[in-house]
């Protein structure tokens, strides 16, 4: 979990950077900014979501073999 936040981080940074050095306007350029941190914010929270999941799946199987 703690690589998959790392590569988001990075990936998140690394299109910021690209999206700074585009020769848009500041609108265009915020617009762009707001709509990838949704995107980023949507997939972290299914992320969790699935993660969460998972979790409940595993330690429902712990409590019916104990």
């Amino acid at each position: 979990m703690k690589r998959f936040f790392i590569f988001a981080a990075g990936a998140a940074v690394g299109a910021a950077v690209a999206l700074l050095l585009a020769p848009k306007s500041g609108e265009e350029m915020r617009e762009e900014l707001k709509d990838m941190a949704q995107d980023a914010t949507k997939r972290a929270q299914d992320y969790c979501a699935q993660v969460k999941k998972d979790l409940e799946e595993a330690a429902a199987a712990v409590k019916k073999e104990a």
